[in-house]
C-alpha cells in the first residue's frame, strides 16, 4: 500500500533520528484516533537509512495487559542474544521483578547494544495497552538516559474502542507518565488528524483509483474526513467508475461499522466465515487454525477474496511456513466482531477455546457462556490461585472478576470480588481495574471482609484517612482469623504512614495473635518495632526488634527476611549506630538489586542519606537523597519526596550553596502536604540547618518553634536531628543579649530529650552520640554561667574517640569551636594557645567536610588572634564540575567500576564513562587513581 502525506511529521521525526545518531536520546509520541495512520507513520519514519538505526518493535494489546513485562519481552527479543546482558535480562523478566531493577538492567543492555551496532529505536505501538510493569521499567530507563543514542517511539490512541471483547479492559493506564518521566530527554509529541483533500486524492490514486478531479477529491474527503483506514476500506469496495461518476452518490455508508458489514456482505460465504473466525480469535494464527474454527475445507481458496478486501493481512515467508494471519487493523477487527450476532459469537468462542492455548482459552470459554455457570466460575477461581502463586496478580484479578460474573448467586459473586480485591491490593497499583473494583466492592453487602478489602484498595489510592476508617471498622467487627489478620496488618501499615505509633502498635499486636506463619510473625514484629519507634524512640524500637533474634551482621540474615534490615537499619541510624545501621540498609539495597521479590522503596535511601550526612559523607548523602527521589517518583511512593529533598537541602546549606539549598527546600515544602505527619519534620529541620549555617539565630528559633506543632511520633523519632539544633538555637546570645529563662528551659528540655537517646554516653559506653552529648551539656552549662561544668563537658567531648564511621564530625567541630570561645572568654587569663589549638581543629574539620560557612567563622575567630588564615575552599565540589560529574567522580575515587557506579546512580555504564571523560578533562587528570587525592570529603564504609 502506498504512503501519502505526513511530510511535516516525517521531517520532525527525521530530525529526532539525526540527533539520536549523534548520541542525544529522544522520545517521540504519535497520538491520534484508531486507524489514523500512527503505526504507518512510525514505520515509514524509521525505515532503513544510512544512519544504521536498528528498530525493536513491540505492540500492546488489551488481552496482554495482565502479563508483566510482556512489552519488554517483545522489544528485547528483537536484539541479538550476543548483546552483553540480554540473556540475563530476559531471564529476570518475571512477575515479581522490580521495575527499578529491570530498568537499571535495561540501561546497561541499551548501552552495550548501541556500542556494538549504533543507534537504536524502541517502538511501543498502542502504548495505552502496555502492561504496567513494562511501562514502569521503561519510564525509569528513560529518566536516566543521558548520552545513549536511543529513540523511544510510542503510538497512542486518542479514543476508545467500538466494542470490547471478554476480558478486554478499557484503555486507561497512565502511559503519559512514560513521557513525563523523560525528564532531561528531548521529546516530540505529534497529534495526527485526517489527510487533507489533496492527500486524500493522492492516496486514492495510489490505491488504484483513476486520477480524480478536484471535485472528486473533495467528495471523497467529505465522506471519509481524510481518515486513512476509512478511506482504504471505502476504496477496497468502490469501483473506479463509482469514484469518478460525480452524478451518483458514493454507494457506501459513512460509519466504519457499516463499511465493514458491507465488505463482509460482498465476500463469499467461506471468506466471511474465515474473517469472522479471525475476529473472534483476536490474535495472529496460522491459516489452518483459522480455517478449522471457520469450518471451511479449502482455506487457500477462501483466503484470496479476503486478502483482496483489505480486511486481512498475511505475510508468508520462506523461514516461517505457518505465517500468522490476522485482521489488518484492530478497528476493523472490532467492527467485524460487532457485526456478529450473539449466537454466532458464542458458538465461535466455544470452538476457539479448544484451538488456542490454555490461558487464552479462558476468555473464549467465558465469552461462550450464555448464563451463570458455577462450574466454570470455580475453575476460573482455581486458575486464579495458580496465578497468585506465580505472583501474576493482575491475571488473577481478571480471572476472579470473570468468575464473579458467572457466579449463580449474590454470595458467590461477592466472594470472588472480595478475594480479587485482596489480590489487587497485594500486587498492583494505579491500574484501571481499581476504579471498576472499587465500584464492585462498594456494591457488596456490608461486612468486615468488605471493609477490609475496600480499605486495602483505598490505601493504595492514597486516601489514608478513608483507609484507616474502613480498616478500623473491619478490625473491630471481624470474627474469622484471616480477616482479623489482614485488617489489622493493613491498619498497622496505614497508621505507620501517618506516624501514629500507638495506633500501629495496637493493630499489629492483634495481627500477631493471628499470624499464619513464622515469617508473618517476624514481619509483624518489624512493624511493631516501627510503631514503637514513633512512641518511644529508636532505642526501645531496637529492643522490640531484638525479639526477632536477628544476627548482628546484616550479611548473615536469611534472604527471605531481608525486609527486616530496613526496619533495623532505620532504628539503628536514628539511635546513633551509624555504621551498623548503614550496613543494614546497604545490604538491603544490594539485595533489592538482585532479588525480584524485594521491592525497592525510597525509605532505605533516605535513612542512609541521613547516616551519610551525620557521618560527614555529604556526597554520599546527596547521592542517596537523589536515589530516594528517583524511586519515590518512579514508583509513586510520594512520601519520599519531601524527605529526600530536605536531606539534599541540608547538605547544600552546610556547604553554603544557598540558592541550591533554597530550591530543594521549596520543593520539599510543596510535597509535605502529601504525608504531613510522616514527612513534616524533615523540611523544618532542613530550614533550621540553613538558618544555622547563615548564623541567623532569631530565624533559627522561629523555625524550630514549628516542632511543637509536628506529630509527636515524628518528633520522637528524629531527636538526633532536631535536639542539637534546638540547644544551639536557645543557648546562643542574640545581639549581645544572653539567653532568656525561657530559652534555657527549651535548651534544657532538648538536652534531656537527647540524653534519652544517648543513654550509653551517659553510662560510660562510647558511641557516636557521646561527643555530641558532652558538647550539648557544655553549651547548656556555658549558657547558664557554669563555666567549670562547661569546660569539663567540652573537654570530654573533644577527647572522645570512636570509630570514624560512627563519629559525627560536624558536632565534634562545633565542640572544638565552642570550647575555644569559652577559653577566649575566660577572664582568669587563660593561655590562649589552647584556644588557638581548638580553633585550628574546628577549622580543619569544617574545611574537610566542606562546611564553608562554619569554616569561615572559625577562620575569622583565628584571624582575630593570629592574623589571616588560609581560607576554606569555596565549596566541596571542585570548580567546574556539575553535581552529576562530582557524584560519578566521588564513586570512581572509591574504586567502583563503571557498572557499579551506574547501578549506584541509576545510569548506564556508558553515561558513567561520558561523565568521567568530562571530569578528567576539567580536572586535568589521567585516571581514577588521581581522583582519590583530587576530591575532598570522606566516605562511609559498610561492613555487612
Amino acid at each position: 500500500m502506498g504512503f501519502v502525506g505526513r511530510e511535516a511529521e516525517l521531517e520532525a521525526i527525521a530530525r529526532c533520528r539525526a540527533k539520536v545518531a549523534e548520541g542525544v536520546p529522544w522520545v517521540a509520541v504519535v497520538e491520534g484516533e484508531a486507524g489514523i495512520g500512527k503505526t504507518a507513520l512510525i514505520r515509514r519514519a524509521l525505515a532503513e537509512a544510512e544512519d544504521g538505526l536498528r528498530v525493536c518493535w513491540a505492540s500492546g494489546t488489551p488481552f496482554e495487559q495482565d502479563y508483566p513485562y510482556g512489552i519488554l519481552d517483545q522489544l528485547f527479543r528483537r536484539l541479538p542474544l550476543d548483546v552483553p546482558g540480554i540473556r540475563d535480562l530476559l531471564q529476570t523478566l518475571t512477575p515479581t521483578a522490580s521495575p527499578l531493577a529491570v530498568g537499571g538492567d535495561l540501561l546497561a543492555v541499551l548501552a552495550s547494544a548501541t556500542d556494538d551496532s549504533g543507534p537504536l529505536a524502541l517502538v511501543v505501538d498502542d502504548v495505552q495497552w502496555a502492561d504496567s510493569q513494562s511501562l514502569a521499567a521503561l519510564a525509569f530507563m528513560m529518566r536516566r538516559l543521558y548520552c545513549e543514542p536511543v529513540l523511544v517511539a510510542v503510538t497512542a490512541r486518542s479514543h476508545g474502542t467500538l466494542l470490547r471483547s471478554p476480558g478486554e479492559t478499557a484503555a486507561g493506564l497512565d502511559w503519559q507518565a512514560l513521557i513525563r518521566a523523560a525528564g532531561r530527554v528531548q521529546h516530540l509529541h505529534l497529534h495526527l488528524a485526517g489527510l487533507n483533500a489533496d492527500e486524500t486524492g493522492r492516496l486514492a490514486t495510489a490505491q488504484g483509483a483513476r486520477a480524480l478531479t478536484s471535485a472528486g477529491q473533495a467528495r471523497l474527503w467529505e465522506r471519509t474526513e481524510g481518515h486513512p483506514l476509512h478511506l482504504r476500506s471505502l476504496l477496497a469496495q468502490a469501483t473506479p467508475g463509482q469514484l469518478a461518476d460525480l452524478s451518483h452518490s458514493l454507494p457506501l455508508p459513512v460509519s466504519m461499522g457499516e463499511i465493514i458489514r458491507h465488505a463482509l456482505g460482498r465476500l463469499p460465504a467461506d471468506g466471511r466465515r474465515l474473517t469472522e473466525a479471525l475476529a473472534v480469535l483476536d490474535s495472529p494464527v496460522p491459516l489452518g487454525i483459522a480455517a478449522r474454527l471457520a469450518g471451511i475445507e479449502d482455506a487457500a481458496q477462501a483466503l484470496g477474496p479476503v486478502l483482496d478486501s483489505g480486511l486481512v493481512q498475511w505475510e508468508p515467508r520462506p523461514d516461517q511456513p505457518t505465517a500468522p494471519l490476522h485482521i489488518h487493523h484492530r478497528l476493523q477487527r472490532e467492527a467485524v466482531y460487532q457485526a456478529l450476532t450473539p449466537g454466532v459469537r458464542r458458538e465461535l468462542h466455544a470452538a476457539a477455546a479448544d484451538l488456542v492455548g490454555t490461558d487464552a482459552g479462558w476468555a473464549h470459554r467465558v465469552a461462550a457462556a450464555s448464563s451463570t455457570d458455577s462450574r466454570l466460575a470455580g475453575q476460573l477461581a482455581a486458575e486464579a490461585e495458580k496465578q497468585v502463586l506465580a505472583s501474576c496478580y493482575a491475571r488473577a484479578v481478571t480471572l476472579l472478576l470473570w468468575a464473579a460474573d458467572l457466579a449463580p448467586d449474590r454470595g458467590g459473586y461477592e466472594e470472588y470480588v472480595l478475594v480479587a480485591a485482596m489480590h489487587l491490593a497485594r500486587g498492583l497499583q494505579n491500574l484501571p481495574k481499581f476504579a471498576e473494583l472499587c465500584r464492585r466492592i462498594e456494591g457488596c453487602a456490608p461486612s468486615a471482609r468488605r471493609d477490609a478489602a475496600l480499605g486495602c484498595v483505598v490505601n493504595f489510592r492514597g486516601d489514608l484517612r478513608g483507609a484507616e476508617t474502613l480498616l478500623a471498622e473491619a478490625a473491630a467487627s471481624a470474627v474469622d482469623p484471616v480477616t482479623v489478620s489482614v485488617a489489622n496488618t493493613w491498619l498497622g501499615n496505614v497508621c505507620l504512614q501517618q506516624a501514629d505509633g500507638p495506633g500501629a502498635t495496637k493493630a499489629v499486636a492483634t495481627a500477631l495473635r493471628n499470624a499464619p506463619s513464622d515469617r508473618s510473625r517476624r514481619f509483624l514484629q518489624a512493624l511493631r518495632a516501627q510503631g514503637t519507634l514513633y512512641t518511644d524512640g529508636p532505642g526501645p524500637a531496637l529492643d522490640v526488634l531484638a525479639q526477632a533474634h536477628l544476627p548482628e551482621l546484616a550479611s548473615q540474615l536469611p534472604q527471605a527476611d531481608s525486609v527486616l534490615l530496613g526496619y533495623r537499619g532505620h532504628a539503628r541510624v536514628l539511635a546513633g549506630q551509624l555504621r551498623a545501621g548503614a550496613a543494614d540498609l546497604a545490604t538491603l539495597i544490594d539485595r533489592q538489586h538482585h532479588d525480584p521479590d524485594l521491592q525497592a522503596g525510597p525509605n532505605e535511601h533516605i535513612i542512609l542519606a541521613l547516616a551519610c550526612l551525620l557521618s560527614g559523607d555529604w556526597e554520599g548523602s546527596l547521592i542517596n537523597a537523589e536515589q530516594a527521589l528517583v524511586i519515590s517518583e518512579m514508583t509513586e511512593q510520594l512520601y519520599g519526596s519531601a524527605p529526600s529533598r530536605s536531606v539534599a537541602a541540608m547538605v547544600h546549606a552546610l556547604r553554603g550553596e544557598w540558592d541550591r539549598a533554597r530550591e530543594c527546600l521549596e520543593a520539599a515544602w510543596q510535597h509535605v502536604g502529601l504525608f504531613p505527619e510522616l514527612t513534616g519534620l524533615y523540611p523544618v529541620v532542613a530550614q533550621a540547618v540553613l538558618e544555622q549555617a547563615l548564623n541567623d539565630r532569631p530565624a533559627l528559633k522561629r523555625s524550630l518553634s514549628r516542632i511543637d506543632s509536628e506529630a509527636p511520633g515524628s518528633v520522637t523519632v528524629y531527636q538526633i536531628l532536631w535536639a542539637p539544633l534546638m540547644v544551639d538555637a536557645h543557648t546562643a546570645a542574640v545581639a549581645d543579649l544572653p539567653p532568656t529563662a525561657q530559652d534555657l528551659e527549651r535548651a534544657t528540655g532538648a538536652v534531656a530529650t537527647f540524653d534519652q537517646l544517648a543513654t550509653p554516653a551517659i553510662g560510660g559506653t562510647v558511641t557516636a552520640l557521646t561527643c555530641t552529648s558532652h558538647w550539648l551539656h557544655g553549651r547548656l552549662a556555658a549558657a547558664c554561667g557554669d563555666t567549670t561544668s562547661a569546660r569539663s563537658s567540652y573537654q570530654q567531648a573533644v577527647a572522645t574517640h570512636v570509630v570514624e564511621e560512627d563519629d559525627i564530625p560536624l558536632h565534634r567541630a562545633f565542640a572544638h569551636h565552642d570550647y575555644a570561645r569559652l577559653l577566649l572568654a575566660d577572664d582568669q587569663g587563660t593561655d590562649h594557645r589552647d584556644a588557638v589549638t581548638h580553633l585550628q581543629h574546628a577549622h580543619r574539620l569544617f574545611t574537610q567536610l566542606g562546611a564553608v560557612p562554619h569554616a569561615g567563622r572559625a577562620a575569622r575567630d583565628l584571624a582575630d588572634i593570629e592574623g589571616p588564615v588560609q581560607a576554606a575552599p569555596r565549596h566541596a565540589v571542585p570548580a567546574g564540575l556539575t553535581e552529576r560529574e562530582h557524584a560519578v567522580a566521588h564513586l570512581a575515587g572509591q574504586g567502583l567500576t563503571n557498572k557499579e557506579i551506574g547501578r549506584e546512580l541509576f545510569v548506564s555504564p556508558k553515561t558513567v564513562e561520558y561523565h568521567l571523560g568530562h571530569v578528567y578533562e576539567k580536572l586535568q587528570l589521567t585516571g581514577r587513581r588521581q581522583l582519590r587525592t583530587a576530591l575532598p570529603g570522606r566516605s562511609m564504609t559498610y561492613a555487612a
